[in-house]
């Protein structure tokens, strides 16, 4: 038996029982299978898959450090997104006539998450959590939340589950009364919202390895939500980046994302850089400015792919202009003699630092 600190979640599926008794059962139960399948592939380190129970994936963290706040929340969001779009592609491709096909929109989705104490036992291939706070996060599934504030697809946070996060979101008040726990202060964050406004007039700045001047590839064995809560939380930057002394971010909307402005002061010069796209946990995009020539920038675009035994790295950074649009090669020539060296050693520090939390 072991005692961890860590966030719980459930994913739950909403409308599940009125679908299977209004469905054909043999039409309803591979649909309902898909889109539990979806949700489940979205459950990775630094989260534990725990189980499926019926119409809900459940899972569990047990780092401290590992995930942020932020990582946390772009999970959720992720959940949401992954369950979305294979409903709504399974909608837009369906002919079939039957009842089970034409009721698919009907089901949506809820999570629910805390922060507390639980223990993680081992019996034969078994592994099971148990504890008051695993209790919780069950009776959080069972609330008015839509009925009381009208957010149908939400994510449910107890307040200790906020604290432990740290974020500003637009989270609404919530609370409801379950038997031995007395009164259960929550926050409330609509995911369908929150969705909608982060594709909203989105502008695009990926950029391919042909478009830019240099490319570093790097490959690591770590899960792919691991390395990006690395690349971009600015409290581990600081920790891997060698010779810096301090790493600090604008957040504009509450948290990480476009348009947020990172000042990293190294020991050799203070860089800064603006997040001109951001797209957990696929890539991001940057414009960062060249330290010995205040006009001029330079794009930049990180890319994760998830392989079978970690993930892999394309640094691409693309060429220096100035306001007008005229290039600066030697920009350029400094900025690759300075990562080319930076870069690989940084990269080590940044995996033993992540593998000594494990």
């Amino acid at each position: 038996m072991t005692i961890h600190t860590g966030y719980l979640l459930i994913a739950d599926i909403s409308g599940y029982t009125r679908f299977l008794t209004s469905s054909e059962l043999g039409h309803a139960n591979p649909i309902l299978q898909s889109l539990l399948s979806s949700l489940v592939e979205q459950v990775g380190e630094p989260l534990h898959f725990w189980k499926l129970d019926g119409d809900a994936v459940l899972a569990y963290s047990t780092q401290q450090e590992f995930p942020s706040g932020e990582t946390f929340l772009t999970i959720c969001e992720n959940l949401y997104n992954a369950f979305t779009t294979l409903r709504q592609n399974i909608i837009a491709n369906t002919t079939c006539p039957c009842q089970a096909c034409a009721n698919v929109g009907m089901l949506d989705l809820k999570i629910m998450a805390h922060h507390g104490e639980f223990d993680e036992t081992q019996i034969g291939p078994v592994k099971d959590i148990s504890g008051a706070d695993v209790i919780l996060v069950h009776r959080m599934a069972k609330t008015d939340v839509s009925e009381t504030t009208g957010v149908r697809s939400y994510a449910l946070f107890s307040d200790a589950a906020v604290e432990a996060m740290g974020i500003e979101a637009a989270l609404v008040p919530y609370s409801q009364r379950f038997e031995h726990f007395g009164e259960v202060s929550m926050q409330v964050y609509d995911l369908a919202k929150a969705w909608e406004k982060f594709r909203a007039n989105r502008e695009r700045h990926f950029m391919k390895e042909e478009d830019g001047v240099w490319t570093y590839r790097r490959h690591f064995d770590l899960p792919i939500a691991v390395v990006w809560e690395a690349l971009t939380a600015p409290e581990l930057k600081q920790r891997w980046m060698l010779g810096m002394r301090s790493v600090t971010v604008e957040r504009p909307e509450g948290r990480i994302g476009t348009g947020s402005d990172y000042h990293c002061a190294h020991e050799a010069a203070d860089f800064r850089y603006r997040v001109t796209d951001w797209e957990p946990f696929n890539y991001f995009s940057t414009r960062i400015g060249d330290p010995a020539r205040e006009d001029i920038s330079m794009p930049e675009t990180y890319h994760l792919v998830e392989t079978e035994s970690g993930t892999e790295l394309r640094y691409t950074m693309g060429q220096a202009h100035d306001a007008d649009g005229n290039r600066s090669e030697i920009s350029e020539q400094e900025a690759v003699g300075l990562l080319s060296g930076f870069w690989p050693p940084c990269f080590d520090a940044m995996e033993e630092l992540i593998k000594a939390a494990d």
